[in-house]
């Protein structure tokens, strides 16, 4: 017997050999079967797998906003990951009029695997069911937002489930002459609403101003980061009200219009301040850090730099906006694909780095310590701002209610009224109009879902 045995055993060898090579006989899943989603990742290859399920090749259609110079980033990234996972292949997708090509996707039953959302449409895109919540794959990735600044996270939490995962967080930023402030006198920008005063009162002599501020975008985003240093917000905590017409809302207008009348030309139109900046005639100017290739190195003839928006108010606090990762709801399920989309999402924001070098703020905050990041500059100068980051609350339609405030600062930086009490607490009321509107159109809850 224990000749046959032996004799037997190289048999059996080959026999398992095969049947692994066939995949052991599991069962891919299919689209809309009821067999579980597979969990985990093979290392060091694209498999994705678990349990005794096992998925072939996955392709991902991935769409995002992206049509500027960060475009090319995004796609080195995920051309890296495509050659680093054999069986997950992503193709990208780069579209213009994006929350349009969103909505028309959806009604043709044609949405991407993955898409990228701005933090204030999770809400919208999650109502008008576009998007599928994804707790089951944030808490397969061991996501639970302690990696995350709390109001970044918060953003793609909607009607109680999540919806979204942070990328990036792109905030305020200063842009400062550095020949200027130096030919005043000072050797490093302003971190202070003091130092602000001192060093834009100095530079504002013939034929130089202090600090620009326009009538038109972003200057509604400033207000908004004034609006919460000094200690308001521009909603209450549900979204059913506006409340940027309190004191604290009074007193940030007030100290932009008196920033303007002091240190800045006024009645500038949009992008003025940009255009007067490269011209070396403005010492300091607040944007978008999207802004930072456009006004700073070679872009400019002077030292031109990039630096975290002062705290002019008692409270830290700076206007950011954020690119989120979601899964659009699809009309037969396959669990592999969605399986594939966590090992996709969790690759860009491990190596998020390289996002940072396109002008972002990785959300991740272990990115953000790293060496790596802490040598992309100026952006790792700028990123510890983006822990006091303000967003709007997550409620669908929230960016209608912007409108009317748009006017209103609007109308007092343009000179077309003085009040400001009389012009926030006017636009405050129509805002209430709109989010009642959107309540009753939108409901209490998402209706699609997966």
């Amino acid at each position: 017997m224990n000749k046959i045995v032996r004799n037997l055993i190289p048999l059996l060898l080959i026999l398992s050999l095969l049947l692994a090579a066939c995949g052991g006989g599991a069962l891919s899943p299919t689209p809309g079967s009821e067999q579980e989603a597979p969990s985990g990742e093979t290392e060091g290859s694209g498999e994705v797998a678990g349990g005794d399920t096992t998925c072939g090749p996955v392709e991902l259609q991935y769409w995002n906003p992206f049509t500027g110079p960060d475009g090319p980033y995004m796609g080195e990234m995920v051309n890296q990951f495509n050659a680093e996972h054999p069986d997950i292949q992503v193709t990208m997708t780069s579209q213009g009029e994006y929350y349009t090509q969103l909505q028309t996707a959806a009604a043709a039953g044609t949405l991407p695997d993955i898409a990228i959302v701005h933090a204030d449409q999770v809400a919208t895109q999650a109502f008008r069911n576009v998007l599928s919540p994804i707790d089951d794959m944030v808490a397969e990735m061991g996501l639970d937002g302690s990696d995350f600044p709390e109001a970044v996270w918060n953003a793609g939490e909607v009607a109680g489930r999540r919806y979204s995962i942070p990328l990036d967080i792109h905030p305020m930023t200063m842009f400062y002459n550095a020949d200027m402030l130096r030919e005043a006198g000072f050797e490093n920008p302003p971190t202070t609403g003091e130092e602000f005063v001192e060093m834009a009162a100095a530079m504002t002599t013939n034929g130089t101003k202090g600090f620009d501020i326009t009538g038109g975008f972003p200057v509604r985003q400033i207000f908004e980061m004034l609006l919460a240093q000094f200690g308001g917000q521009p909603f209450n905590e549900d979204g059913t009200e506006a409340t940027w017409n309190s004191e604290a809302g009074v007193q940030a207008l007030q100290w932009m219009k008196d920033a303007q009348t002091n240190w800045s030309d006024p009645n500038l139109e949009v992008d003025a301040e940009l255009a007067a900046f490269k011209a070396g005639t403005v010492g300091l100017i607040w944007n978008g850090i999207w802004q930072t290739t456009n006004v700073t190195g070679d872009a400019v003839e002077f030292d031109g730099r990039a630096t975290a928006v002062p705290q002019i108010g008692p409270q830290p606090a700076v206007w950011a906006g954020s690119h989120q990762f979601t899964l659009p709801i699809q009309a037969n399920p396959d669990p592999c694909k969605r399986e594939a989309a966590g090992v996709f999402i969790q690759y860009i924001l491990d190596n998020s780095v390289t996002w940072a070098q396109a002008g972002q703020i990785p959300a991740s905050s272990s990115v953000r310590s790293s060496e790596e990041f802490q040598a992309v500059m100026p952006q790792a100068a700028i990123a510890p701002s983006v822990e006091n980051a303000v967003f709007p609350p997550s409620v669908p339609g929230i960016t209608d209610a912007y409108a009317p405030l748009d006017d209103a600062v609007g109308s007092i930086m343009n000179g077309t009224a003085t009040d400001i009490q009389a012009a926030l607490d006017d636009a405050a009321a129509r805002a209430k109009e709109i989010l009642d509107q959107n309540a009753a159109t939108y409901g209490d809850a998402p209706g699609g879902g997966q």
